[in-house]
């Protein structure tokens, strides 16, 4: 079974799917009805994203304007949907363990959860080094909603090299007076007045502010369920086999 298969077979209902942006999740239209939750409306999103030219018409309107790091998500539990899709997001998160823990709240009994996390060895985060679970611990204690600037710097440092950046977003950067890399030559950090700019800039899109491979995303997800008494049980994994890109898990909140 493939990730579209698997979402094609369990997917039924009402759902919500949370940041698709461009790329969202495939059901089955007949037998489910999705709408789109994201923290920018599709207008802004297309400015936000000048990468994404070439498959603008595939940008979905947003039904529902979340911000994941800030939100309650209350909304889940108003609306009773019978799945959510968190497809490649929770690495796009500040918090990702707060995120479990606000979806279990929220999540009616019986719902599903379509769970994916990209592979870091096989994204531009290649070079990053794994985000730690104790780090993560430690956001979840001081209950931290704002991306820092530690973490916008270890993704412009470690991130592929300039020449790897999209034309399209080569433009934008030069339309928009932004440097392309943190450094300003021979690996000199960028001044301070450029560095702000340009964090400004990651930080009101969307980066990839952790990072993880196969095991350390398992041990993560398992541990939170079972430290923080979520209610999830994994009904569907994916094996490296199937998906060696990406991490594919479909969890069902339980009663």
């Amino acid at each position: 079974m493939n990730k579209n298969e698997l979402a094609m077979n369990y997917l039924k209902g009402n759902g919500v799917e949370l940041g698709a942006l461009h790329n969202p999740m495939v059901t089955n239209k007949e037998l489910s009805n999705v709408v789109y939750a994201d923290k920018l409306p599709r207008e802004e999103a297309i400015i936000a994203f000048p990468e994404l030219e070439s498959v603008v018409n595939d940008i979905v309107e947003t039904d529902l304007i979340v911000d994941l790091d800030q939100d309650s998500l209350t909304f889940l539990a108003e609306r009773e949907f019978d799945f959510v899709i968190a497809n490649r997001v929770i690495e796009h998160l500040v918090n990702p363990i707060i995120f479990l823990e606000k979806l279990n709240a929220n999540m009616k009994a019986g719902a599903l959860l379509f769970l994916t996390v990209p592979n870091k060895d096989y994204t531009h985060d290649v070079n990053r080094k794994l985000t730690r679970y104790s780090h993560l611990r430690i956001e979840r204690f001081l209950k931290t909603k704002r991306l820092s600037n530690s973490h916008v710097r270890d993704y412009l440092k470690n991130k592929l090299p300039v020449e790897n950046v999209h034309p399209q977003t080569v433009k934008y950067f030069e339309k928009h007076g932004l440097p392309l890399s943190y450094y300003n030559g021979n690996k000199i950090p960028l001044n301070p007045l450029k560095r702000r700019k340009l964090f400004g800039y990651q930080r009101s899109r969307s980066i990839h502010v952790h990072v993880w491979n196969r095991e350390t995303f398992d041990f993560f997800l398992r541990r939170s369920i079972d430290l923080y008494s979520l209610k999830f049980s994994i009904v569907e994994y994916l094996p490296a086999e199937s998906s060696p890109g990406e991490m594919i898990y479909l969890l069902k909140k339980e009663s």
